[in-house]
């Protein structure tokens, strides 16, 4: 029986990154995406099986019909969450609500919906791989005006932890990963010389590469110690610690 892994974000920069990393291997893969779908139609000719979902994330019931019903078709053995809008570089007092709140839904709610259908699974069937893309935010003082991107990291992380609590026991590894800054399209409302001088001022004097952060995801679906488990891999190259 192939593995299925249930990706959100699925057409973002690392989660395509990661696809073409296991493009051939004998695998499903889950892909919700909302948009850049020709990403998807690129890994067609692989051993790779993609079934495309679209979804919006920011519809919870949306998200509650899709999961409900793939939960049903597939036995998915790991959960890797990319799903994440675009930062808006803004100062706290002129951000509005709506900001927080698609935030709050696409990072938060959608994972804590997708994850109510998958973990009862994992629980009878005592395996499991979960994993978060969180930020090297939550090891350091954070950005200025990032501020909803940040809130959510910190409740991303809290999820985390009070799941290891909850599942742990159950033989199911649930962790984080934290990157510093990375150049993909996520970026793409900041200006270029945030970019420029957070390269400027790490001590690696470089940003850290799709490749580098998406061969460590590799690794957590890969291994096979139930110990290594409740983390939160900071992978910021000394930025943060």
């Amino acid at each position: 029986m192939k593995e299925v892994i249930l990706i959100t974000g699925a057409t973002s920069d690392l989660a395509f990154e990661y696809l073409n990393l296991i493009k051939n291997q004998e695998k499903i893969v889950i892909a919700f995406y909302y948009d850049l779908k020709e990403r998807l139609e690129e890994l067609k000719n692989n051993t790779l099986e993609i079934v495309p979902v679209f979804c919006d994330f920011s519809d919870m019931d949306n998200v509650s019909n899709k999961i409900t019903k793939i939960s049903k078709d597939y036995d998915i053995s790991t959960v890797l969450h990319f799903a994440t809008p675009k930062i808006k570089m803004e100062r706290f007092h002129k951000k509005e609500i709506k900001d927080y709140e698609i935030h709050f839904k696409i990072q938060f709610l959608s994972i804590v919906e997708i994850l109510k259908n998958i973990l009862p699974k994992m629980k009878k069937q005592k395996r499991g791989k979960i994993i978060f893309i969180l930020s090297s935010i939550t090891f350091s003082i954070p950005p200025k005006f990032w501020a909803e991107y940040v809130s959510m990291k910190y409740a991303l992380l809290g999820l985390l932890k009070s799941l290891v609590s909850e599942y742990g026991e159950y033989g199911i590894q649930i962790n984080g990963i934290s990157p510093s800054m990375i150049d993909s399209k996520l970026l793409d409302n900041l200006d270029p010389l945030v970019k420029e001088m957070s390269k400027n001022s790490h001590p690696l004097k470089e940003l850290i590469t799709k490749r580098e952060i998406i061969e460590f995801i590799d690794f957590l679906v890969t291994n096979n110690s139930k110990f290594l488990t409740g983390n939160n891999f900071n992978l910021s190259g000394g930025e943060s610690i």
